[in-house]
C-alpha cells in the first residue's frame, strides 16, 4: 500500500514492488492520478482519498489486509492506513507532506495501541542511508527503465519566474509524478541548450531514481 502514489517517490516505488511481485495498491488526490496509477504504472489498485472515507476504500481494495505500508503523506489518513483495521505488516515512513507546513504540531493518532496488538513496525526511511547500494540499484532500476518496464511522467512548468509556484504546487497536489521546472527550450533534436540546463524542483526523492 503507497500513500502519496502519484508522486516523484510512491509512483517509482510502487511500481518496482509490482515488479518484484507484491500486489500493488496506492491512493492519490484526483481521478486522473487514480488512473495513471491503474493505467499507466500497473497498480492493482488505487483509489482517490478525497473520494471517500479512506479505510472505507482501503478495505475495498484489498478486503484480506496489506502487507507493507509506504507513506509519503501523514497526517489523518494515517490512522486507517499504518494502523487501522486492514494493518498487519511492517510501516516504511519516507515523508509527511500533508503537514510540512502546519503552525503547530499535528496530534499523534489515536489508535496508536494497534501496533502492540497487531505487531506493527514502523520505521523510518532516509535515502542516505543506503547509498553503499546506490551503483546496485542504478542498473537494477536503470535496467527496468531502458527496457520500458519502469513508467516515468513529469509535470513541467516552464520559466525561472514560475519555479515559487511549482514548488507551491507540490503541497497542494498539483504534480503528476516529477515537478520540473524548464529553464532551457529544447532544439528540434530534443537536445537541451547548452547554455542553460535544466533544473529540477521536486518533492522527495528517496526511491526515485530520475532526480
Amino acid at each position: 500500500m503507497f500513500r502519496g502514489a502519484a508522486g516523484a517517490v510512491g509512483n517509482v516505488a510502487g511500481q518496482l514492488a509490482k515488479l518484484r511481485g507484491c500486489r500493488v495498491i496506492g491512493s492519490a488526490g484526483s481521478t486522473e492520478k487514480v488512473q495513471f496509477l491503474r493505467e499507466e504504472c500497473g497498480f492493482d489498485g488505487a483509489f482517490n482519498y478525497k473520494a471517500g472515507p479512506v479505510l472505507e476504500q482501503l478495505n475495498r481494495e484489498a478486503p484480506d489486509g496489506i502487507d507493507v505500508y509506504f507513506d509519503n503523506v501523514g497526517g489523518e489518513a494515517l490512522e486507517a492506513g499504518a494502523l487501522g483495521d486492514a494493518s498487519a505488516w511492517p510501516d516504511r515512513r519516507c515523508g509527511g507532506i500533508s503537514g510540512y507546513n502546519d503552525g503547530k504540531p499535528q496530534p499523534g493518532p489515536s489508535n496508536l495501541m494497534n501496533m502492540v496488538g497487531k505487531r506493527l513496525t514502523m520505521k523510518g526511511l532516509i535515502v542516505s542511508d543506503w547509498l553503499d547500494r546506490r551503483a546496485e540499484f542504478e542498473r537494477e532500476v536503470g535496467g527496468y527503465f531502458k527496457a520500458g518496464k519502469l513508467k516515468h511522467k513529469e509535470t513541467v512548468v516552464k520559466g525561472i519566474d514560475h519555479a515559487v509556484d511549482a514548488f507551491i504546487g507540490l503541497f497542494h497536489g498539483q504534480n503528476i509524478g516529477k515537478m520540473v521546472v524548464e529553464l532551457a527550450e529544447r532544439n528540434r533534436t530534443g537536445n537541451r541548450r547548452s547554455h542553460a540546463p535544466l533544473r529540477h524542483i521536486y518533492g522527495g526523492g528517496c526511491s526515485n531514481p530520475f532526480g
